[in-house]
């Protein structure tokens, strides 16, 4: 019997690692969480483990901690070591895992690639040629240009902060790859600019902290790092993570006595606000030209960046040009310039990837998934019927209109349009029964997807819109709690925009008992970490990806507490069309400066309210009488094809993965002859896997919970009737009854043990090795009675056939 992956590590692999001079710190254990599925209400991990690979390094003598510049995928004995090593695969994990090199081996054989060259080479005798730790320490030495001996490459060995030191291989991987540029751009004597790309949730704040502790350790913060974001909410989750590494080295810039409260800190935190950098008085003082002088930092983080680093506070860049500045971003995009700019600004705001560059390093949501690191999304798409309705301004006049505040007639100098679509409805035209039909349509969905108590964030389109929906919630809600005769839970749903409902996202993110349905604009769009967020809601139109991004970043973030592995997302308005666009947005000029100096930009965009109720507001017409429905638009699987975030259809995912299925049985018999033996079973499984297919995905999919896999993949792929576990197991059982009376009763008793086992437990109970601890097969004999009838092997096989023969 050949060794198992695990088996092929420790057995066949580490013995060579070792003797190639590869010691604990030369070969550490890459290891992954279970990827997440998209199962039942909450999803799940996926039984099993997730990836374990090894990361080769190189050290130095004087080294705390070791430089990985290989990865080393370990295969089961039998496979071949260069399956699943295509060029574009193997330079994309080089690029995952920021080395230079991968490798694959079963123990025997290896496969290499070199992200230098773009060659994939083998397979090669693994014990004969591999490279030794030496070779390969020499061979990373030639290839990047980096020396190893000489003092400014130390900044490569540092270790991470002690406040986090189990850091996720994909941020150390960003650290280092900021290390490294930082050392290409000193040795071309080019200003260092560093742009890291992570999906939201990835935790870029953790990354942040162990970057510049790491630069501290390495004594290259001879002057204060800044960390530069544009929310209080943003500043706040900086500085609680910061301060956790450098305790009261951390401060937050903010005026004390006259004074910045940070001036003796290492590393300063601070908002653009606070800086005075929004100010838009040509030429103005602000707290950065009162405190700190040109060239006051050695490092600058921009958390962020693609919402915010464009615009006046770019001053603070153009202040500190010889200091390493870094892009923190969750969505790279480009950007469309604007029209009105200086010359100076267009340096720094033409886009992203002008001024920082490439990203030295990606990591997408959909890596994050397949880790097991953020949750899986499930896509369910609904539309408003009257959305695909357009009017003009006579035909809105012909309805007699309203003003939704006032209730007072609408005239046509009221109505600033000639043509009004869906993305102009709940901001400058209210249906009146779109808001209440689209509330109702949600709360079904949610008692359909796990009860109406979830953590759930709406995005409406002005806080007017938000206060309607609301109302429409709570109404809701308190009508099912009157016919389920249960107790209403405190603040069910609430609004928390720029015009109150702050206070409660505390109780939103930790309670279970209140604080239920946020119903905001665009104020928890972003620096706002909710786990335990179940759903994400789309009732308001977008065109810019960035905000989408961050929007769906909401739901991301796993809640191990409460099993939340999965988030809904439920796309009323076509938003998830921009899964996968490129990032396009208008430039945003700066805001100008508010009392109070900290305050977020207006969401309703100088519609609703915008001047704190003073002087003349908008009409926003009201129309009476349109009916409403809304209709299924289908349900998606997020996941990544050719580089890009896509949405497949369901119907979709279940025809490629029954393609797949049929591409390696051509015919039910085939099928069942894969089926029967458990290596070629597992291998179609595992292949299912590798390619981002879930059969349990599917199997909630068809809603065939009781069936298993081979009744579901014979009856969507070969029309093979569909029978239940219990169904065939007692199936099994009373049409090979002859069979069994013409063996030994206590073979027949066992082989009787099949179909009942099966029935509990589907084929997975006929293939561990506990099947034969079940009492009745144990007490039968279990292998010992199956000897009496021939090879226990060929009577197992005999016995599976008959049962998927039924």
């Amino acid at each position: 019997m050949s060794y198992n992956e695990a088996e092929t590590r420790y057995w066949l692999i580490d013995p060579v690692l070792r003797d190639k001079g590869y010691d604990d710190a030369g070969k550490l254990k890459l290891e992954t969480p279970a990827p997440v599925e998209a199962i039942g209400h909450k999803g799940r991990r996926r039984p099993g483990g997730g990836r374990t690979d090894y990361l080769l390094c190189v050290q130095t003598p004087d080294a705390t901690k070791p430089l990985p510049v290989g990865v080393l995928e370990a295969k089961k004995e039998e496979a071949d070591p260069l399956q699943g090593m295509q060029q574009a695969k193997a330079y994309a994990e080089c690029s995952r895992f920021h080395v230079q090199y991968v490798y694959a081996t079963n123990g025997h054989r290896y496969g290499e690639f070199d992200k230098t060259t773009g060659l994939q080479t083998g397979p090669h005798a693994f014990k004969e040629h591999f490279p030794t730790h030496t070779a390969l320490t020499q061979r990373y030495l030639n290839d990047t240009g980096i020396d190893l001996h000489k003092p400014e490459a130390a900044l490569l060995f540092t270790a991470d902060s002690k406040a986090y030191p189990k850091s996720r291989y994909y941020q150390d991987a960003a650290i280092r790859a900021v290390f490294e540029k930082i050392l290409h751009c000193e040795r071309a004597l080019k200003p260092c600019r560093v742009l890291l790309a992570l999906a939201t949730g990835a935790g870029k704040t953790v990354i942040a902290a162990n970057l510049l502790w790491r630069l501290q350790q390495a004594q290259r913060l001879t002057k204060p790092a800044l960390f530069l974001c544009d929310r209080d909410e943003l500043r706040t989750q900086g500085y609680n993570k910061l301060k956790a590494a450098f305790g009261d080295s951390a401060s937050i810039v903010e005026t004390a006595s006259g004074q910045n409260a940070a001036k003796n800190a290492r590393v300063h935190i601070a908002t653009y606000q606070t800086l005075g950098l929004d100010d838009e008085e040509s030429g103005a003082s602000s707290f950065l030209t009162d405190h700190y002088p040109p060239d006051a930092f050695s490092v600058i983080i921009i958390d962020e960046c693609h919402r915010s680093a464009w615009g006046r506070w770019s001053e603070v860049l153009l202040r500190n040009p010889n200091a390493v500045q870094i892009g923190l971003t969750a969505t790279p995009r480009q950007l469309r310039e604007s029209k009105q700019q200086t010359a100076d600004d267009a340096a720094i705001t033409a886009n992203n990837l002008k001024y920082f560059g490439e990203p030295v390093y990606e990591y997408t949501l959909i890596q994050a998934q397949e880790d097991g690191y953020l949750a899986v999304c499930e896509i369910v798409k609904r539309q408003a019927s009257i959305d695909n309705i357009s009017y003009t301004k006579q035909q809105i006049l012909d309805l007699k209109p309203t003003d939704l505040r006032t209730g007072k007639p609408i005239c046509e100098t009221d109505l600033k349009k000639d043509l009004y679509t869906a993305k102009d409805f709940d901001d400058e035209i209210f249906i009146e029964l779109r808001t209440p039909t689209m509330c109702a349509d949600l709360f079904e969905q949610l008692c359909r997807h796990g009860g109406p108590e979830q953590k759930v964030i709406i995005f409406c389109t002005r806080d007017i819109h938000a206060d309607r929906v609301v109302q429409q919630m709570n109404n809701l809600y308190s009508r099912w709690c009157k016919q389920h005769g249960k107790t209403p839970k405190d603040l069910y749903a609430f609004k928390c925009t720029n015009k109150g409902g702050r206070d409660l996202i505390q109780p939103m993110r930790g309670s279970g008992e209140r604080a239920f349905i946020a119903c905001t604009v665009d104020l928890l769009a972003t620096g706002v970490d909710i786990e335990r967020l179940n759903a994400v809601v789309f009732f308001r139109y977008l065109e810019s990806s960035i905000l989408f991004y961050q929007m769906v970043g909401r739901g991301t973030r796993i809640d191990e507490d409460t099993q939340k592995y999965k988030f809904w997302l439920y796309d009323y308005t076509g938003v998830t069309d921009l899964f996968g666009t490129d990032f396009i947005t208008a430039n945003s000029s700066g805001k100008k400066k508010k009392s109070g100096g900290d305050d977020e930009d207006d969401e309703d965009g100088g519609g609703d309210d915008g001047d704190g109720g003073q002087g003349h507001q908008p009409s926003v017409a009201e129309i009476k009488g349109q009916y409403v429905s809304v209709t299924p638009q289908g349900r998606y699987i997020l996941t990544r094809r050719d580089g890009r975030d896509v949405q497949i259809p369901s119907d979709e995912y279940r025809r490629e993965i029954l393609l797949r299925v049929v591409s390696e049985a051509r015919d039910l018999n085939q099928f069942r002859q894969l089926w029967i033996e458990a290596k070629k079973r597992r291998q179609l499984i595992d292949h299912l896997l590798g390619d981002h297919y879930s059969p349990e995905v599917l199997r909630e999919l068809e809603d065939m919970q009781d069936f298993d896999y081979y009744d579901i993949f014979a009856h969507h792929g070969y029309r093979a009737q569909a029978l239940k576990q219990p169904q065939r197991g007692q199936a099994y059982i009373d049409s090979n009854q002859a069979w069994f009376d013409a063996m030994p009763s206590d073979s027949a008793m066992v082989l009787r043990g099949f179909g009942q086992q099966f029935a509990l437990g589907g084929t997975e109970a006929l293939e561990t090795p506990t099947l034969w601890d079940v009492p009745e097969i144990q007490q039968a004999g279990g292998l010992e009675a199956l000897k009496k009838l021939g090879k226990p092997v060929e009577v197992i096989l005999l016995a599976k056939g008959r049962l998927f023969g039924v």
